[in-house]
């Protein structure tokens, strides 16, 4: 039976296609193992997958650009049901408390549960909705126009509406396009990215509405952003297949990934380890290694590809490799097949190089 935890991670793609994916990091040799979930004779233009979550440990919430909403068990598709709220496709989705929570591309959102429905219009179009993973009440939105806002969903306000940045030095009001945001570890600032180049960090905890922080990435237009490993760093991947790490500490760019080569539709940070997967427009998935910037694994997919999650446990069997060839002295014990061969080869003595006889004039 295939379960959830089978698979590192799993990616959607624009025609509806939904895969599980294994990857053994230790042996660049043995092929990974790749299964479609979703019957590909099907579908159709209207099944494309805009939005991955987790709902609990095992299920998966998939939300649909036809306003359609599945939950995959992976024994089967156990619900499939239509938002039919406001319009446009869905731009977020995730588990509120026993709920279901979607956010569509009107700024609509709503919390669905088994007695009762409720719907909080936000007012303007979004890009897209994340859920915060510290306080379960919040939400925040953005999108074309529509400047960060944070939401309580349980008070139904809006607790917090970013203000723009001051005019240019041409004194021109600076345009917005939130592309995507996510909450920072130390639970008061909030991160957001910009189809114009900007990336920007809030503190809503104290009366500035404006970007505490506010960096301008040229020629760039960001469409995804996930939270680094370290602390004051995310990861941002352009619409011109860049993927970068930056430091909000050093304002600036901290070193890039490289090997995409189509817009970078999502990227996400292993949570312990040191790994950054991204997928995008060019069909391929791509693992990193977030300290040395390596490219460990490509993968062609045969699909355009919007949306990557990746298991909570995904490539911990490398971990497990790793510290079972540690001895007491914590230092890791490399095995290479060289070795064997140079100790069975024949040893040679070099002989000392003779000294050249001086020509007498």
């Amino acid at each position: 039976m295939v379960e959830t935890r089978d698979f590192d991670l799993f990616v959607a793609g624009k025609i509806g296609s939904f895969k599980g994916i294994s990857l053994d990091l230790r042996d660049e040799c043995k092929k990974p193992v790749v299964k479609n979930i979703q019957n590909f004779k099907v579908l159709t233009k209207k099944d494309e997958i805009t939005a991955l979550a987790w709902s609990g440990t095992e299920d998966i919430l998939i939300g649909l650009a036809s306003q359609k909403v599945k939950i995959s068990s992976f024994k089967a598709f156990s619900s499939n049901f239509d938002v039919n709220c406001g319009s446009g496709s869905i731009k977020g989705i995730s588990r509120y408390n026993c709920k279901i929570l979607t956010a569509v591309e009107s700024g609509h959102v709503k919390i669905w549960s088994h007695s009762e429905e409720n719907i909080l219009s936000t007012g303007n179009q979004i890009e897209k909705m994340r859920h915060s993973s510290f306080n379960c009440e919040i939400i925040g939105i953005g999108g074309k126009e529509n400047d960060l806002k944070l939401w309580n969903l349980e008070k139904k306000i809006c607790t917090f509406t970013a203000k723009n940045v001051k005019p240019d030095m041409l004194q021109l009001r600076v345009p917005v396009w939130v592309s995507d945001l996510v909450f920072m570890p130390d639970q008061t600032k909030i991160a957001t990215c910009s189809r114009y180049g900007h990336v920007r960090l809030y503190d809503p905890s104290t009366p500035q509405r404006r970007p505490v922080i506010s960096m301008d990435i040229a020629d760039q237009s960001f469409v995804s952003m996930s939270l680094a490993p370290r602390d004051n760093q995310v990861i941002v991947g352009s619409g011109k297949g860049k993927i970068t790490l930056l430091d909000f500490r050093k304002k600036g760019i901290v070193q890039h990934y490289k090997g995409a080569t189509g817009s970078v539709k999502s990227v996400e940070c292993h949570k312990t380890e040191p790994y950054v997967v991204s997928v995008g427009l060019d069909r391929h998935l791509l693992v990193h290694n977030f300290l040395s910037k390596a490219l460990i694994r490509k993968m062609y997919l045969k699909t355009r590809l919007n949306c990557v999650l990746l298991h909570p446990e995904a490539f911990m069997k490398v971990a497990e490799h790793k510290s079972s060839e540690k001895d007491d002295s914590d230092l890791e014990v490399v095995h290479d097949d060289y070795d064997e061969i140079f100790d069975n080869m024949e040893v040679v003595e070099e002989q000392p190089p003779r000294k050249k006889a001086k020509i007498k004039k």
